[in-house]
């Protein structure tokens, strides 16, 4: 799966959109508490993950080379 968002979209507003990406049986498995961004080299990721801390997904972006980060979200 895959969106774009703003270069400098919030964390907030990124959360939101990643979350609503996932089908309804995963994301009743989202525990906000054990997931979490990180910076890379080049941009953020995310990893989402279930309460026990099993990844549901890891989600990470590049630019499009228009201002706009292109996000992916890979399913595990």
């Amino acid at each position: 799966m895959q969106f774009t968002a703003e270069e400098n979209e919030s964390e907030e507003n990124l959360w939101k959109i990643i979350i609503s990406k996932l089908d309804h049986e995963r994301r009743n498995l989202v525990s906000p508490s054990s997931s979490s961004f990180y910076k890379t080299s080049d941009g953020i990721e995310c990893s989402v993950r279930k309460a026990n801390g099993s990844l549901i997904a890891n989600c990470y972006s590049e630019s499009d080379r228009m201002g706009n980060r292109r996000w992916t979200i890979d399913l595990q």
